[in-house]
């Protein structure tokens, strides 16, 4: 009942959303409601108001400046529509089959990067990890390990893989904080980051598939034991 209301109550930020953009009444530049009005407005929470606009930015429908807050992406209203109307119909996905998609996923991705990265995307996945490095111990390590991994999908130079590891990398996330799943020792998880980087580094693309499944061994076997109840 509660993962319903809260599925419920992000959608009515998404349909608000849209609802503008069809009116004309929010336009791409435009600046969106700080989360407490919104939630305000909507009678939701502000922790789903949040979601909602992660789950925006992750899609590339928003971008959030220090000084301006949430700004609506320059592309056009049409792109911004349908990429809402997918985000809509994620709702019944549970969490096993989350975690079985981004893994099959994943290591697609984690092969092309070995073999088609270049010097550039290998300086972006760097950062990357050394930012996962810097929040391993904070309540945003979640959030900067999933910016590695997705640097890593940007960097396999499919850009139709990219995308889906980002549609389904907002939802993941939820379940990892609501449920605490990502409670694994972040040392080793640490390590796992810097031999999958050396993996793509030199190449090596079989390396790298071969960590990255271990690295996902804990989660798939949580997700398996607990499909019942994770839903």
């Amino acid at each position: 009942m509660e993962n319903s209301t809260h599925s419920a109550q992000v959608n009515k930020v998404l349909h608000h959303i849209r609802k503008q953009l069809d009116s004309g009444e929010l336009k791409p530049g435009d600046k969106l409601l700080a989360e407490r009005k919104m939630a305000e407005l909507l009678s939701v929470s502000r922790a789903n108001v949040r979601i909602a606009y992660q789950k925006l930015e992750f899609y590339g429908i928003l971008r959030t400046y220090p000084q301006s807050g949430a700004v609506i992406a320059e592309q056009a209203a049409q792109v911004l529509e349908s990429l809402i109307s997918d985000m809509l119909q994620i709702d019944s996905y549970d969490f096993y089959s989350l975690v079985h998609v981004r893994s099959l996923l994943e290591l697609d991705a984690i092969r092309l990067c070995a073999l088609n990265r270049t010097e550039e995307d290998l300086a972006i996945i760097k950062s990357a990890l050394e930012e996962a490095d810097r929040f391993l111990d904070s309540d945003r390590h979640v959030e900067k390990d999933f910016a590695f991994h997705s640097a890593i999908a940007r960097g396999s130079h499919n850009p139709v893989l990219a995308s889906l590891i980002l549609v389904i990398s907002p939802d993941v996330i939820t379940y990892y904080n609501k449920y605490r799943v990502c409670a694994a020792n972040q040392q080793v998880v640490r390590e796992e980051h810097h031999k999958i980087y050396d993996c793509i580094e030199k190449q090596d693309p079989d390396g790298a598939a071969e960590i990255l499944h271990q690295h996902f061994r804990n989660i798939t076997e949580f997700s398996i034991q607990n499909r019942e109840l994770i839903r």
